[in-house]
């Protein structure tokens, strides 16, 4: 499947990897989910990532998970492969493994722990879009990675580059927002990466969203979506609020391991988290279970 600019919109789920009891990765209920995400209104997956455990999987695993995604798709939806290596090398094995697997999209993060600079920013890019022969969606995640991408530096590569079709917004700075989507709007597709900011950025222009709790919620979000989208921010953000008691709980904690628990509070668990991660604390599953109860019933799974 090849992926155009045009396709990058609407809920593109960042979903945990499935674990059974014992640890190993759950092909099973991966593909039980994947068909549960499409029929609530998904129009586009990510698997790995950070929300899929990227860091803890090894790579062996990361290309059973996305061939996994792949093959339950069934070419219904792009699959947007997630990579969060923090170098070239180890970036472009992973990707490519991921094209061979039928990712159509890889979504790469910008390199960390070597803080770089724009322009080592925009090569990096651009070699790795050359070797990799797929379209890449810029992964923009300042707090992971203490490095913003210049809104820009983001325009050069959409527009002068040709290296990025898309990118996951998870900059926080609304301002930076705003300036991207001037610049560089016309030339790619902004997705939202931020689940407590989702309604703002849609507002500002963003066209969809890479969100972890879209996985778990794919109905509220549908709705939400569909307001913003349409321009109606009063309901957009009345529904937002109303999901927000639930969205401060999961994210009080570092996922996927409070969105799990919450996938085991609907009775439909996805296993374990690996380590360094560990269940969420008693206070955070009880804040969980309270918002769950606050919310619509038509917007449960």
């Amino acid at each position: 499947m090849t992926l155009e600019v045009s396709a990058l919109k609407g809920m593109y789920p960042a979903f945990p990897t499935p674990f059974t009891a014992d640890g190993a990765i759950d092909t099973e209920r991966l593909h039980a989910l994947v068909d549960t995400l499409i029929a609530d209104g998904a129009t586009g997956l990510v698997p790995v990532g950070g929300t899929g455990e990227y860091t803890a999987l090894s790579p062996a695993e990361r290309t059973l998970v996305v061939r996994a995604t792949v093959e339950a798709a069934r070419g219904r939806v792009p699959v947007v492969a997630g990579v969060v290596s923090p170098g070239y090398a180890e970036a472009l094995d992973a990707g490519q493994a991921f094209v061979d697997a039928g990712a159509a999209a890889l979504l790469l993060v910008t390199p960390f722990y070597v803080t770089p600079s724009d322009a080592g920013v925009r090569a990096y890019f651009q070699r790795y879009r050359d070797a990799a022969g797929v379209p890449l969606l810029l992964y923009d995640i300042p707090a992971r990675t203490r490095y913003a991408t210049p809104p820009a530096t983001i325009a050069s590569m959409a527009k002068e580059d040709g290296t990025i079709i898309g990118m996951k917004a998870c900059n926080t700075d609304l301002n930076a927002f705003a300036r991207t989507v001037a610049l560089a709007g016309k030339d790619m597709a902004i997705l939202s990466g931020d689940d407590l900011l989702y309604v703002h950025h849609v507002l500002l222009g963003a066209v969809g969203g890479i969100l972890t709790s879209a996985s778990l919620l794919p109905k509220a979000w549908a709705r939400i979506h569909a307001s913003a989208a349409n321009g109606d921010a009063a309901t957009a953000l009345r529904e937002h609020a109303m999901l927000a008691p639930m969205l401060d709980a999961i994210f009080s904690e570092t996922n996927p391991g409070p969105a799990k628990k919450a996938f085991e509070l609907l009775g439909d668990g996805l296993g374990p988290v690996r380590l360094p991660l560990v269940e969420p604390a008693a206070a955070t599953v009880a804040r969980m279970k309270e918002a769950l109860a606050g919310l619509p019933k038509g917007w449960l799974p």
